[in-house]
């Protein structure tokens, strides 16, 4: 099988083309109800029927609007979604509107909205109308008072059984495993642009001696086993499609497309990896100079809160960051919930790797996924 690799577009100073974050179309549940951390309509201000512009992935503007529903009746306003496919689509134009924003709420993955943050493309949030952070877990909260996580997946190796059978072959434990010769033209791993192409550089880096900020273990692994990737993809949709038509049969890949890949008939099978599943945590951020900065503080607050949150899972496929969120039984089956599960998830510094991207990204395209 041979190797196919997914061009990168990369914007000069800025990190590109970003794997969409936590993602999945989720279902549209229905019968929301008005958040508790929200006043009751008559109770609050009317704005006077105010368009935000929130900036999200493309498969899930049904999705937010469903879980947006009581706040458009709540405040009078009305929730225009500006779809964009993945994280560094969405950043590059935040940048470069930001002298004149058309969004005034942006969803990034929190290593895209951490450089988005030192850029200075966003308020912190108002401690006076965004209340409900210490509802959430540590790592959702911003420690330099940038938006809030409102949604965490969770990264690990998942294969297909069946496959890997079929050929003889003893499951992968590790990340490093998926470089050994025995699973080439087998493997599907994000590439640097991505939101999880640096996680497992570092930590794959973590394990082989190195450290955050000495990756070159782990990227001279990949440059010398490079040939045995089949597909180095920047979006959820590339692995998919892979799986789907046998192209690849093992992937890093999110905790959320488990489901939906076995409903299609595969036998996929999660493993823990040795260096540790992660966290794709998504944030949520009030766009600076927007046009509607009240209503977007209002916004982070209407998704933290626990109403909304207790909708996260349902809605949105994707596992809610409140400690008091609740989720039903069946799709705990496969979303990290409670501390437990929570807590051991791996976390790396995103403000370093925000600074060190732009280099890794570059010695990837030369070294890794050439062109």
């Amino acid at each position: 099988m041979s190797r196919k690799a997914i061009p990168a577009l990369v914007l000069a100073g800025a990190m590109t083309l970003g794997l969409a974050a936590c993602g999945g179309s989720g279902s549209t549940a229905s019968g929301s109800s008005a958040s508790a951390s929200i006043p009751a309509s008559g109770d609050t201000k009317d704005f006077g029927g105010a368009e935000l512009v929130v900036a999200t992935w493309g498969w899930a503007e049904e999705g937010l609007k469903t879980l947006a529903a009581d706040f458009e009746s709540t405040y009078n306003c009305t929730i225009v979604v500006d779809p964009t496919s993945g994280n560094g689509d969405r950043l590059n134009k935040l940048m470069a509107e930001k002298d004149a924003p058309t969004a005034d709420v942006a969803l990034l993955t929190k290593s895209f909205a951490e450089t988005g943050n030192q850029d200075g493309l966003f308020e912190t949030i108002d401690p006076s109308i965004v209340t409900d952070t210490g509802n959430l877990y540590d790592f959702a909260v911003s420690a330099d008072g940038y938006g809030p996580c409102y949604s965490v997946c969770r990264y690990g190796i998942m294969y297909n059984a069946d496959a890997l059978k079929k050929a003889g072959l003893d499951a992968p434990t590790s990340y490093q495993d998926l470089f050994d010769d025995k699973y080439a033209g087998m493997v599907a791993l994000p590439d640097m642009t991505s939101t999880a192409g640096p996680y497992i550089l570092v930590a794959m880096a973590e394990a082989m001696g190195g450290s955050h900020e000495d990756v070159s273990p782990a990227m001279e692994l990949m440059q010398q086993k490079k040939d045995n990737i089949d597909l180095w993809y920047s979006t959820s949709s590339d692995v998919v499609n892979a799986f789907t038509t046998g192209e690849a049969n093992i992937a890093v890949f999110m905790d959320i497309n488990m489901p939906g890949l076995t409903e299609s008939g595969l036998n996929m099978v999660w493993v823990d990896a040795s260096e540790g599943s992660f966290a794709a945590p998504a944030t949520v951020n009030v766009v600076k100079d927007c046009k509607n900065p009240e209503l977007a503080q209002l916004f982070v607050e209407y998704m933290i809160s626990d109403t909304t949150q207790n909708k996260i899972a349902e809605v949105l496929d994707e596992a809610p960051v409140s400690k008091n969120a609740t989720m039903p039984d069946e799709l705990k089956s496969y979303l990290a919930f409670g501390a437990d599960s929570v807590n051991s998830l791996k976390e790396f510094d995103d403000s370093y790797i925000a600074t060190a991207k732009t280099d890794w990204i570059d010695t990837f395209q030369r070294t890794v996924n050439i062109q």
